[in-house]
């Protein structure tokens, strides 16, 4: 600074240390100036959207129980021949669809046709003795009354021709009934249906009786389903009850018949219910299904989705309802609910909340007591819980 007085370095001094304060006191009032405007923008901006949750207090809800049962075929049948014999033919395999009347399975019938032939000719013969003895009966009455024979001959002659007459009957009924053992000798199915099993095949040698061919209905399952009594009784025949599969296909079925008696160890009553129509193409014979019976619990709450839940204390949970402040802003407060029964997606609750009441329905985690928010779709929860789709959508405050 060479060329400067003492006097004149203090006023230089002197009027930077003046400029510097002064620069520093603008810079300060503009950032406070921004602060506060960054601050009433920031407000504004931070206003949290959410959907919410029309509360609707039920005074009751449903507990949909499950109950096992076993569809099977109305109707099934292992069929085997009357009497034992060679299986000559099979005419039908596993799978096969069959028709009442149709013919299944043969046997052997050499020996039968062989009978046949002998009473055949034992039946002719019978014939023509009757014809011989009724014809001596006949001349030994005309000689009868001439004198000419004894009432002894005629009396023999006449026990002649009805014992010819009776033997000819014998050999009649005989041959009528080896007609019968030929026609038995044709295994035929006795309703529509399916072949669930093949037992023998051909060349075997059965007994009277002896399984063939196992025949299942065709056209319509039905289920038996055991239940306590008192599920039982709250079903009537006609009634139209789920039915869930094994796949989880879901299917109904119509009450057919209750049977009044506890069955074993069980304790349960059985419950039959007619499969019918394209229901029962779902559903394989012997399969398990189960029935769903709808118990209704008389306790009053409402129905919340499980994402609208936060843990609180002492096995509390917590909601976040959207009430007005002095305002007229939208901000949240918490309640507490407890939870009374929950199914896989949704909860009954009951707790402080009221009728009418806006409930936060998600994304709980970005929501604490005070906030602002700006609701963006009211919903309202169905009867059973069920929550209906994005249909309203409401930016003008609280219903």
């Amino acid at each position: 600074m060479t060329g400067f007085s003492p006097t004149q370095m203090r006023r230089f001094s002197l009027l930077a240390g003046i400029a510097f304060i002064v620069i520093m006191l603008v810079i300060l009032m503009s950032r406070i100036g921004f602060k506060e405007s960054g601050a009433e923008n920031l407000t504004q901006e931070r206003a949290l959207p959410v959907s919410v949750l029309k509360v609707k207090i039920r005074d009751h809800y449903d507990i949909s129980r499950g109950f096992t049962g076993r569809a099977v075929s109305r109707r099934q049948a292992d069929l085997g021949f009357d009497s034992g014999g060679i299986v000559r033919r099979v005419l039908v395999d596993t799978g096969a669809i069959v028709e009442k009347g149709q013919i299944l399975a043969v046997l052997d019938t050499d020996r039968l046709l062989a009978r046949r032939s002998e009473l055949v000719a034992q039946l002719a013969e019978a014939d023509a003795n009757l014809v011989v003895a009724q014809k001596t009966a006949e001349r030994s009455r005309a000689l009868f009354k001439q004198g000419h024979v004894t009432e002894q001959r005629l009396d023999d002659a006449v026990a002649n021709a009805d014992t010819s007459k009776a033997r000819r009957s014998s050999a009649n009924a005989a041959l009528a009934s080896l007609e019968v053992d030929i026609e038995k000798s044709r295994l035929v199915a006795p309703f529509d249906g399916m072949i669930s099993r093949r037992l023998l095949d051909e060349g075997a040698v059965v007994a009277a009786g002896e399984p063939v061919l196992s025949l299942i209905e065709s056209g319509g399952l039905e289920a038996e389903v055991g239940m306590p009594l008192d599920f039982a009784h709250r079903l009537a025949a006609g009634d139209h009850v789920p039915l869930s599969t094994q796949d989880g296909d879901l299917v109904f079925a119509q009450v057919k018949a209750i049977v009044p008696f506890v069955r074993g160890e069980t304790r349960t009553a059985l419950v039959t219910m007619d499969i019918t129509g394209d229901a029962s193409q779902l559903i394989a014979d012997g399969s398990l299904v189960t029935a769903r019976i709808t118990d209704p619990v008389n306790t009053p709450g409402f129905w919340l989705p499980l994402e609208a839940l936060t843990a609180d204390v002492r096995g509390l949970w917590r909601v976040y309802k959207v009430v007005l402040d002095e305002q007229g802003r939208h901000h949240v407060v918490f309640e507490n609910v407890q939870i009374l029964h929950n199914e896989a997606d949704r909860v009954f609750v009951s707790g402080t909340v009221r009728d009418g009441d806006l409930i936060i329905d998600g994304g709980v985690a970005r929501v604490t007591p005070g906030k602002h928010v700006d609701i963006v779709q009211t919903r309202q929860m169905g009867p059973q819980g069920q929550l209906p789709g994005k249909t309203a959508t409401d930016t003008g405050g609280a219903e």
